[in-house]
């Protein structure tokens, strides 16, 4: 799907997905994975949205790990996990399928948008997205996942953690209606842009990071917030640039970065007025796992009026590696 059109699709995606989701979970018998460890194993995007969902079970008392599915094979004997989930958008990402393997049956639950597709083989139960097609850069997969780690959250936990679903596809038309181009053309010209977040949020910072590199072509990094005021962010100068996500700590870093001629996006629920080097993208207030949804949403828009500044089309990439995805079978 086109880039432009599938972040203008996600409210429909998220609640075709949902209704989906939620039926999916209901008719599964989810008691082997409400108990002890709970561990999350992803690669990419997947990987990042598991950081808001480690985040929320430890707010309900969960204890969680989120794993790379590329490190789990040095992992495995040690059991870092219970039960555990396993996220593939594609249902084709090696790693992912390669340390299901190494799991015994019985708590292995897959997350992915295609059921039929090679995960389902290497897990005891699929839950599955539905949220139709998604662009070579993901955009609609990766909300849409965010949105059913929150409901297997709330099914695993007993805890309604504040999420409204059922409003959350209003709230994402409305965060997309706002302008970007003020945003996009100052990080368009950066050297590179550091993406800072702390808790929730980190999942947006690591998801922003990487959605700007393959869209934009241009180097980032990402940080957590307290992490990086001891000395990441040394080699900042106006020619570089940052974006920070969140409500704390990084309203006060953006003010003072900005007062230091670094050029700053802020992408926050809290108000804050614009200032000199200083951009606000606002989100609204929600709770984690919605919020995560919601923060990447303003990144989406930026990256694609940055992408058409820096006259790209974000229509798959430069780089192609041959083993990261399991071929389908015919």
């Amino acid at each position: 799907m086109d880039y432009y059109e599938a972040v203008a699709g996600q409210p429909a995606a998220l609640e075709r997905s949902a209704a989906a989701v939620r039926a999916r979970l209901k008719e599964l018998d989810l008691e082997a994975w409400r108990h002890g460890t709970f561990g999350v194993v992803s690669m990419g995007a997947s990987t990042h949205a598991g950081n808001a969902l480690v985040f929320r079970l430890a707010g309900a008392g969960r204890r969680a790990v989120n794993l790379a599915g590329s490190d789990f094979g040095a992992l495995a004997r040690s059991r870092p996990a219970d039960s555990y989930l396993f996220v593939s958008e594609g249902g084709r990402s090696r790693e992912t399928i390669e340390a299901a393997d190494l799991v015994p049956a019985g708590a292995k639950l897959g997350l992915t948008n295609v059921p039929d597709g090679p995960l389902a083989e290497h897990v005891d139960a699929v839950v599955a997205l539905e949220a139709g097609e998604d662009s070579r850069v993901y955009t609609v997969g990766y909300t849409t996942t965010l949105q059913a780690l929150g409901l297997l959250a709330d099914a695993l936990t007993g805890q309604d953690d504040g999420d409204d679903w059922h409003r959350l596809p209003g709230l994402v038309a409305r965060t997309l209606e706002q302008p970007a181009a003020a945003a996009a053309e100052v990080l368009a010209t950066a050297g590179s842009i550091d993406v800072v977040g702390a808790a929730g949020a980190y999942a947006a910072a690591a998801e922003s990071a990487l959605l700007l590199r393959e869209s934009t072509r241009i180097c980032t990094s990402t940080y957590e917030t307290y992490q990086y005021l001891h000395g990441p962010m040394e080699p900042l100068t106006s020619s570089n640039a940052c974006l920070l996500i969140g409500d704390g700590r990084e309203i006060s870093l953006a003010r003072y970065l900005a007062g230091a001629g670094i050029p700053t996006v802020l992408v926050t629920a809290a108000a804050v007025a614009a200032e000199p080097n200083l951009i606000v993208m606002p989100v609204p207030q929600a709770s984690i796992m919605s919020r995560a949804v919601l923060e990447i949403l303003p990144v989406q828009l930026v990256a694609g009026e940055m992408a058409r500044l820096r006259g790209l089309g974000i229509d798959g990439f430069l780089h192609h590696q041959d083993d990261t995805k399991v071929p389908v079978r015919t």
